[in-house]
């Protein structure tokens, strides 16, 4: 056997080396193409969907916005985002980010970063603290309202009301119109000259009809060992004021009343017709809660005005 025979062969091993960096290069041109492709794509829809909710009366307004996340994202960034709804309301906040997976576009992270204003016809400009709302929207098929998840942690609003964390959940209903549920940890509502009402728990189970209804399946709301709930729908009438009626009951009469008499500011006979009344009905008792012609009605007592929504 001969010296030449031993050597192994020098001039495959360089291409068996160069192989594998040759295949990660490709695949990266590949997948950089890919992504030039799908961000246009993602681009075109993002300006249909934000021209689409424009027609329907909601504009989105940045003073710089900027496109990114290469390579596995697609990322919209908008500073300083504005939201108006026709002439009526508008929020604005510091910075709002849209994250997109490269192979899951339909897929979107919201990420909007506080402190928000909220301004509306008839309302001064209120600042609203909060941290970082993060929101999950998955689209569906055009023109179907996508799937939400959305948090909204340490909200504060000034002599107005706290909560611990805020979340909202949406979807499509099957009957058409939006299913929504709706819960509040660690709440304090603090009306205009009123004594604060605190709640440990509120909770929202409803759907949001073709026909602009909201059917509420269950509401509840908790404060220590006291308990009220109920169901029944609510609409704006030719005013925007909340008309409806819900059918409420709760496990502690005594306890109701002296939650909620002070912040509805109930005179003392009327707390005490309305808790002999109940008392008299029993247990399984449901106390009317009315909205009419913008007054808010708890049985037959009379106890907040009900300002227009619309």
């Amino acid at each position: 056997m001969t010296a030449s025979d031993q050597m192994p062969s020098t001039a495959s091993s360089p291409w068996k080396m160069l192989l594998p960096l040759g295949a990660v290069l490709l695949l990266g041109l590949l997948w950089s193409g890919y992504w030039v492709v799908a961000s246009g794509i993602a681009k075109n829809r993002f300006a249909e969907e934000r021209a689409e909710l424009g027609r329907n009366g909601l504009s989105l307004a940045c003073t710089q916005e900027s496109w990114g996340g290469y390579p596995f994202h697609f990322e919209f960034l908008c500073t300083s985002p504005r939201f108006r709804f026709e002439e009526r309301a508008e929020l604005s906040s510091q910075q709002l980010r849209l994250t997109a997976l490269a192979y899951a576009p339909w897929q979107v992270v919201a990420l909007l970063d506080g402190p928000s204003t909220v301004s509306a016809q008839g309302l001064v400009p209120t600042e609203a603290q909060h941290g970082r709302m993060i929101a999950a929207v998955t689209f569906g098929d055009e023109g179907q309202f996508p799937k939400v998840s959305a948090e909204l942690p340490s909200l504060s609003i000034a002599s107005l009301a706290q909560a611990e964390k805020l979340m909202l959940h949406t979807r499509p209903s099957q009957g058409g119109g939006t299913d929504l549920a709706m819960s509040l940890t660690k709440g304090v509502v603090q009306l205009p000259d009123r004594p604060p009402l605190a709640l440990a728990q509120a909770d929202v189970l409803a759907r949001l009809t073709p026909q602009e209804t909201l059917a509420v399946e269950r509401a509840e709301l908790q404060q220590g060992a006291v308990r009220y709930w109920g169901k029944g729908e609510i609409a704006l009438d030719a005013t925007g004021r909340p008309a409806g009626k819900l059918d409420t009951e709760t496990n502690d009469v005594d306890g109701l009343l002296t939650l909620a008499a002070p912040p509805l500011k109930m005179q003392e006979d009327q707390v005490a017709g309305l808790r002999t009344m109940l008392k008299l009905l029993g247990s399984e008792a449901k106390i009317p809660l009315i909205a009419k012609d913008g007054v808010l009605y708890l049985g037959p007592f009379r106890v907040a005005e009900l300002p227009p929504l619309r």
